[in-house]
């Protein structure tokens, strides 16, 4: 594996795809729900598609991180990582949460949900959408260290998610820290156990995009033929398909020009995006701009551009690093003190 700077350019690639794939998909909800639509079949497709695969794709990303970068399990090495990964989850989870709440409410006669101060109570147990993600994985990096030492194996702690999958078709707790393990937790782990050979040719991704594609459709055009139970049980697998045929379109493939503007902004795209996306949203409605596809191009470049041009700013003013990077933030300030 290439690294620069420390960093693995494919898995950038990867979290670029998906982060793209988010923003696109939170914008297409977003202007269907401010009735900015042509009213295509279309959009409504695509944002199905890309709810398939997108945040199990960055579950998956962040499991084979986990993996990669674990140690031995020992509650010495168990405490010093829950640590890192709750202070570097829980403060920029606590902070834009609080933020975007706030925002929402500042401008709630304009945004498409307005929310109240009572959301406030649901940074507890029913986060806003985009911030679920954040407690998820904070509920996952408890959890699962946990799992593999009582199981033992991997394969065992793969049944263990399957298993709490299937349950959760039938029974879903109001507990969200133990609703997202069982529901979410199938995608985290197989990011731990896939297995990466050599991609193989150009050729063999494109018949299997299109396999996937082809069949998605199917799903969706049938969708209403099909009884509920037998349709989620399809998602879940298509999700699972698609977020291992991420893995396999981007192992290995470190030169795709087109995200290397954003690839290593992500985290702050994904914390800041749902922002700016309304704000540029809003702005165009009020000067009179009700264009689809205008809403849409300027909306995916605010959604990603403007959180890059903050976190380069932000990278200057090394304090204000505090709200998404917290642990390296406070050991440079430790380590200039010394």
């Amino acid at each position: 594996m290439e690294k620069k700077q420390n960093r693995i350019e494919w898995i950038d690639n990867f979290k670029a795809c998906a982060c793209f794939l988010v923003v696109l998909g939170h914008l297409i909800q977003s202007l269907k729900k401010a009735n900015i639509d042509h009213g295509y079949e279309l959009t409504t497709y695509i944002n199905w598609f890309i709810y398939l695969f997108h945040m199990p794709a960055f579950l998956a990303i962040s499991g084979f991180l986990y993996n990669l970068k674990r140690k031995e399990f020992n509650w010495k090495n168990y405490k010093e990582f829950e640590v890192k990964k709750i202070v570097n989850l829980l403060v920029p989870y606590i902070f834009f949460y609080v933020l975007y709440l706030s925002i929402n409410i500042c401008f709630s006669s304009s945004v498409n949900s307005p929310k109240g101060i009572d959301e406030l109570i649901g940074i507890l147990n029913n986060p806003m959408s985009p911030y679920w993600f954040l407690y998820a994985l904070i509920a996952l990096f408890i959890v699962i260290p946990i799992i593999e030492k009582i199981l033992k194996s991997k394969k065992n702690v793969l049944i263990c998610m399957v298993i709490l999958k299937l349950i959760s078709f039938f029974y879903v707790p109001n507990v969200y820290f133990i609703k997202v393990i069982m529901m979410q937790g199938i995608y985290f782990y197989i990011g731990c156990v896939i297995q990466l050979y050599k991609s193989g040719e150009w050729w063999k991704k494109i018949i299997f995009g299109l396999v996937y594609v082809i069949s998605s459709i199917a799903i969706y055009v049938n969708k209403k033929k099909i009884n509920d139970f037998m349709y989620f049980n399809m998602e879940c697998i298509m999700g699972i398909i698609g977020t291992v045929g991420m893995f396999y379109m981007f192992y290995s493939k470190n030169n795709i020009y087109l995200f290397k503007t954003f690839r290593n902004f992500t985290f702050e795209i994904y914390l800041m995006h749902t922002i700016f996306a309304a704000g540029i949203r809003i702005v165009l409605l009020k000067i009179g701009i009700v264009n689809y596809i205008i809403h849409l191009v300027f909306g995916i470049i605010s959604s990603i551009y403007i959180p890059v041009i903050i976190s380069v700013i932000s990278k200057k003013i090394k304090f204000s690093q505090i709200v998404f990077y917290p642990v390296n933030t406070i050991k440079y300030y430790k380590e200039r003190k010394n």
